[in-house]
């Protein structure tokens, strides 16, 4: 199946934020949830192997827009050719962008290929999560396979590609982590390096991106937040 989802947040009175584009199509729909801020809706089960999903964001300069969805995605394998499914998210930011979206758990048998491409203009802000999880309860895990890539005026601020599961070239058991969480902060924050357990936060320019790993994804994803919340956002 293949998804479209396209989100334009524009500056208005007053100082608020219009969406005169809001809409889906496909295995998504998209419900506006407050005056700057959509919720992703699931209208079906999946993804499935072989689904692609593309989602457009694009916020203007003056306008703020957070994306979130509405429940953890599952992804589950093809019944035909091991197809991966798809999700790739493009964004472009003039103003502030905030995307977190719920955890993708990835099935036994199955692999999803997550994508984030962010432009930035001279003032963009953008706050991103990246939350997963190999496996459901008491099965074998699948494959995630995540690159992000963040621009600001042509140049590169980050490119990353991450690879989780059977498959994958890091993947090296006893050395296995089954769960993920990733944040990039870039716009207004500053921050050093620093560690926790099984997690690192690194510089960037403007501000940074937090990793974490593990066997279980409420403890990996607490330690990537204590990570984060230490770091310094200007008002």
């Amino acid at each position: 199946m293949r998804t479209v989802v396209e989100v334009v947040a524009r500056a208005g009175p007053g100082g608020r934020t219009v969406l005169p584009v809001v809409r889906a199509s496909g295995q998504l729909a998209v419900r506006r949830t407050g005056p700057s801020s959509v919720h992703l809706v699931a209208t079906a089960f999946g993804p499935l192997g072989g689904d692609d999903a593309r989602v457009s964001l694009v916020v203007e300069e003056g306008a703020a827009l957070s994306v979130r969805s509405v429940a953890a995605a599952v992804a589950l394998p093809s019944r035909g050719d091991p197809l991966p499914s798809v999700q790739r998210i493009t964004a472009e930011v003039a103003g502030v962008l905030d995307l977190r979206l719920e955890p993708t758990v990835v099935a036994a048998g199955a692999h999803h290929v997550a994508g984030l491409r962010a432009v930035l203009g001279p003032e963009g802000v953008l706050t991103a999560t990246e939350q997963v999880l190999l496996g459901r309860s008491g099965e074998e895990p699948g494959r995630w396979t995540g690159t992000t890539r963040v621009e600001r005026a042509g140049r590169p601020l980050l490119h990353t590609t991450v690879g989780l599961g059977p498959g994958e070239a890091a993947w090296l058991p006893p050395v296995a982590p089954r769960a993920y969480a990733s944040t990039v902060h870039i716009g207004n924050g500053e921050a050093a390096v620093a560690t926790g357990e099984d997690a690192v936060r690194l510089p960037l320019p403007g501000g940074w991106v937090t990793t974490a790993w593990g066997a279980q994804l409420h403890r990996v994803v607490r330690v990537a937040e204590e990570l984060d919340a230490s770091a310094t956002v200007a008002a």
